[in-house]
């Protein structure tokens, strides 16, 4: 007896709307395909969009033309609007070949080019790049197809850390490019679309990007990591939405200490709670994120009105949204005096708890010899009830006046012993000095770092590193992928790293410290002063050519400018306010005294300066390259014995020389 087999029926992708095998792609009716396209179109945004469809009538037979010439292509395969489940990116095609990568963005009907579309293409090969687990170690090519733009000459790609630079065609010129950046390919390790399809996506968004999607809609299980890191970030959410309503339901003042390193996702989480429809608020509910962090406010309520006023949303709405985010000053004066009476939200975040002042700087801003945490549980006394968020990361404290952990534990025995004793939560019973009890959840620690997402274990090395543990570091630096940072002498050198990879959205700048004032002998200007607001937004969220922002490197800034604050990609520039000590094997801080720099004597203010080092170090996202100058024999605020040894022990630490 016969049996006859029926084919399989080929498997549907999860983030895509449709996916095949290049020979599959080619020998599948266009119009089938056009249709699939449409009915998955339709279930994503709940109804039909005629234009797209027409685009994409002409796109499938145009790509189906282009693809059959290409080597090898029994083992390539096709993902047409594969979904980077980010921000609703989409790119039009992704084309996986033996050992590459082909990223297309198509533009029907477009006559030219332009450098908004290469950013775009960019920034889809980048997120690959960067976010998808099985796209490591492949090279990426991001190509744009402007249909009926002139033809311009296709030269091999070059590529940056893996992805190229866009190649652009047009219509005609299509299957020519395909072939050129095929024929890029380094091995020929084959990448099937089921696997890709099923790969691990890990997005990390940027602080400023993470505002925007919350405030769009997104949940932070959306916007961050599918990994255990990300599974982590979901888990502390849902907690801090369980202990608001256990503050609601029940009518009591609760503390939810939540710590973790920098860049762990602590703001982020921060924002959830107070801009999140479902975070743990009821409807109409305010709520309100408070941090001594001026820029970080500015920047962020500047970014998230620009939004709402592109979105067409009324005065109303930017004026509540400048209410959610608010510095800890400002609020403090207003519900300070013991008559301001009752303050309208009862769920508050309070960044950078670690940073809070003590009695005497009360005593100086506000003629109240209290602390912060004091002045705070004393407002929040006037509520029903309050749930209030702190958010903890060790080792920022870059201002005087700012006592630390021990100023909570201290306000909140004062509170016992007036009868208004407030129920604790921390990760542990070592978050807080107090005798009062302490309900312990695990889940507001966060162990992992999203910021630094190329290597888990950035924050560990520069712990490290200004530890004076140069051993320890450089055993870290060994296990990494790529280096911690890269190292150069020469700060044309540094802006060109720079400028190489302001590619797509992503964004490189300039830091230095405060207490660096010799870099301007280096030819980089004074950091943008903590108070110049409106500027410092404009460096975080303006791009080029507009040269107000980062992306130019005019403009530095320092560590009371961009703290809270994210860039991709840090040229560091290391000053003499920290010297290595090759006979003690420490660092050592120092001020400027002119005409001479003078060795700071206080511990604290010494760890200040240590500190600054380490915000300026876990800005970055993707790297960071440290530039130290080589100085000048006759300026003895510029002796290049010292600058030598810092360089040797950067370098000792596990830096590479970026030549």
């Amino acid at each position: 007896m016969n049996f006859v087999l029926e084919p399989r029926p080929r498997p549907s992708p999860t983030n895509a709307y449709y996916a095949a095998t290049l020979p599959e792609f080619i020998t599948d009716d266009p119009t089938a395909v056009v249709r699939e396209l449409t009915n998955q179109n339709a279930l994503a945004f709940h109804g039909n969009r005629p234009e797209q469809a027409h685009a994409w009538h002409a796109q499938v037979p145009l790509l189906r033309a282009a693809v059959r010439d290409l080597p090898d292509i029994e083992h390539w395969s096709v993902l047409l609007e594969y979904s980077l489940r980010r921000l609703q990116k989409r790119p039009d095609a992704v084309l996986l070949g033996p050992g590459i990568i082909l990223v297309i963005e198509f533009k029907m009907g477009a006559d030219a080019h332009s450098s908004m579309y290469e950013q775009q293409a960019e920034d889809y090969a980048l997120c690959i790049r960067d976010f998808h687990a099985e796209a490591r170690g492949f090279p990426i090519v991001p190509i744009v197809c402007a249909e009926n733009a002139p033809a311009v000459p296709l030269q091999p790609p070059r590529f940056t850390d893996g992805v190229s630079n866009a190649l652009l065609t047009n219509a005609s010129g299509l299957a020519q490019a395909l072939r050129v950046a095929a024929s890029t390919r380094s091995d020929l390790r084959p990448l099937t679309w089921e696997r890709f399809d099923g790969g691990s996506y890990r997005p990390t968004p940027k602080i400023v990007d993470a505002a925007r999607a919350i405030y769009a809609g997104h949940s932070v299980q959306e916007i961050g990591r599918s990994d255990a890191e990300g599974s982590a970030l979901a888990h502390t959410a849902e907690r801090l939405r369980h202990w608001v309503n256990q503050a609601r339901e029940n009518q009591e003042h609760v503390i939810c200490l939540l710590t973790g390193t920098p860049g762990a996702g602590k703001s982020l989480l921060g924002l959830n709670l107070v801009l999140a429809d479902d975070a743990g608020r009821m409807e109409g509910e305010p709520a309100v994120m408070l941090t001594g962090n001026r820029p970080l406010v500015e920047v962020l309520t500047q970014a998230l009105v620009d939004d709402a006023r592109a979105q067409g949303k009324n005065r109303e709405v930017c004026r509540a949204l400048q209410g959610s985010l608010q510095t800890l000053l400002g609020y403090l004066k207003q519900h300070a005096p013991v008559n301001a009476g009752a303050p309208p939200e009862r769920i508050v975040v309070f960044d950078e708890a670690q940073r809070a002042w003590d009695e005497e700087t009360g005593q100086k801003l506000l003629d109240r010899r209290l602390s912060e945490p004091a002045l705070i549980f004393e407002i929040l006394d006037r509520l029903p009830w309050a749930c209030l968020v702190c958010l903890v990361g060790p080792g920022q404290e870059i201002n005087r006046g700012e006592g630390g952990m021990p100023l909570w534990g201290t306000a909140l025995e004062a509170e016992a012993r007036k009868g208004r004793a407030w129920r604790v939560v921390a990760p542990s019973s070592d978050a807080v000095t107090t005798s009062q009890p302490i309900e312990i959840d695990p889940a507001l620690h966060l162990s992992g770092c999203i910021r630094a997402y190329r290597s888990s274990r950035y924050g560990e090395w520069v712990d490290k590193l200004l530890a004076g543990e140069l051993s320890a570091a450089a055993s870290l630096a060994h296990e990494m992928e790529t280096p911690p940072a890269f190292l150069t002498r020469d700060v044309k050198e540094l802006k060109a790293w720079l400028r190489e990879r302001a590619r797509g959205n992503r964004r490189p700048g300039l830091l230095v410290s405060s207490g660096a004032v010799r870099a301007i002998a280096e030819g980089l200007p004074k950091p943008l002063m903590s108070n110049e607001l409106k500027e410092i937004a404009r460096w975080f969220l303006k791009r080029r050519p507009d040269f107000r922002g980062s992306d130019s490197l005019e403009v530095p800034l320092s560590e009371f400018g961009c703290q809270g604050l994210e860039l991709d990609y840090v040229g560091l520039c290391w000053g003499g306010d920290l010297i290595w000590s090759h006979e003690r094997s420490c660092w050592i801080a120092r001020k400027m005294s002119a005409p001479l720099w003078r060795t700071i004597g206080k511990q604290i203010k010494a760890q200040f300066r240590v500190n600054a080092y380490r915000v300026l170090l876990t800005r970055a996202r993707e790297g960071v390259c440290v530039f130290v100058p080589k100085g000048d024999p006759g300026d003895p605020t510029r002796l290049p014995t010292e600058l030598d040894e810092i360089a040797r022990t950067l370098e000792a630490a596990g830096c590479s020389q970026l030549s």
